[in-house]
């Protein structure tokens, strides 16, 4: 996949293009639904699949203080759209000028004077341009003048919900980590670098590595069950995600306890794929209580993680090759 941050940078499009509009915030099936039909619609005019997203996301600019946490970090998000075997990506830094462009604007002067654009896939509740007026009503229209075909894919879903960005923050900050499957078609995951702690782990015979991570979306703060991979060798493990009680207040950390593993994990990168919540963060009155639930929590741990295989892109997108 080509990736591009201006349309002007691209060539070569004159045979025509399919195109994706949309932030694509977490790439769960209903988004994977619209890349898939995006993919159809490509191959079927013979021309390139392209998908046209902004970043920062919207809101960061124009309502900072309603601004989403991101499921995804910018790298994810090029990762996950590639691998939907999207031939080019374009990822244009939003601004309050192009919030205030006309629709009737973008779609003659990006969609088909330079995307050249065939066929237009878009979500049932997306919209673009000054007063979101850019509906996929208003693009049908402009496909019949402008002549290109427009898809707009009605909602599907899970337990009754659509597929939903908004939903599936919900049900992180609820801990309910194991229905991510059901809605994003992989397992939620944060990839991190490991860093100089408090080193307070060892001294209870639970050495933890301390992560940095640039994901906004985390899971509600508690004791979670996850595989963890590690140069490309996958270990069950735990993490604590919060502050820490026992040992007084202090800022928010990611404490990973990997399961049978000895060796350095400074400066290495790790990827944590979460399964299930065990608890939530408690304040224990000594050390040793403390241990004995952790003890707890690793037999927990190593019951739920028995048998488990992590869903990763990959494998979820691999029926659209």
């Amino acid at each position: 996949m080509e990736v591009f941050n201006a349309v002007e940078s691209i060539g070569g499009l004159e045979q025509g293009t399919a195109v994706a509009i949309g932030n694509f915030d977490g790439i769960h099936l209903g988004h994977r639904d619209i890349f898939r039909t995006l993919v159809h619609r490509s191959r079927e005019l013979n021309v390139k699949s392209l998908v046209y997203t902004f970043e920062p996301h919207p809101l960061k600019v124009l309502a900072p203080d309603r601004a989403p946490r991101l499921l995804n970090t910018p790298t994810e998000k090029v990762r996950l759209i590639s691998a939907s075997n999207i031939d080019i990506l374009v990822c244009v830094p939003f601004s309050v000028a192009l919030a205030a462009c006309e629709a009737e604007d973008f779609v003659r002067e990006v969609l088909v004077k330079q995307l050249h654009v065939k066929a237009i896939v878009v979500g049932y509740d997306y919209a673009f341009g000054r007063d979101r007026k850019g509906t996929g009503d208003f693009l049908i229209a402009q496909g019949e003048q402008h002549g290109f075909s427009v898809d707009v894919l009605q909602p599907l879903g899970a337990d009754g919900m659509p597929y939903s960005s908004s939903r599936i923050r919900e049900l992180l900050d609820a801990g309910c980590v194991a229905k991510m499957p059901q809605l994003l078609g992989r397992h939620y995951t944060l990839a991190g670098t490991v860093v100089s702690g408090e080193k307070r782990g060892r001294t209870i015979g639970f050495p933890t590595a301390n992560l940095l991570t640039q994901k906004e979306q985390l899971p509600v703060s508690g004791i979670y069950a996850v595989i963890v991979r590690l140069d490309g060798v996958e270990y069950q493990g735990l993490v604590n995600l919060g502050r820490r009680p026992t040992f007084g207040p202090g800022e928010e950390t990611i404490e990973v306890f990997l399961l049978d593993f000895k060796g350095d994990l400074y400066g290495k990168e790790l990827r944590l794929y979460f399964v299930a919540r065990l608890r939530e963060e408690k304040f224990f009155d000594n050390t040793e209580s403390l241990g004995a639930a952790i003890n707890q929590d690793v037999a927990d741990g190593r019951r739920l993680l028995s048998g488990v295989k992590i869903i990763q892109y990959e494998e979820y997108l691999a029926d659209l090759i």
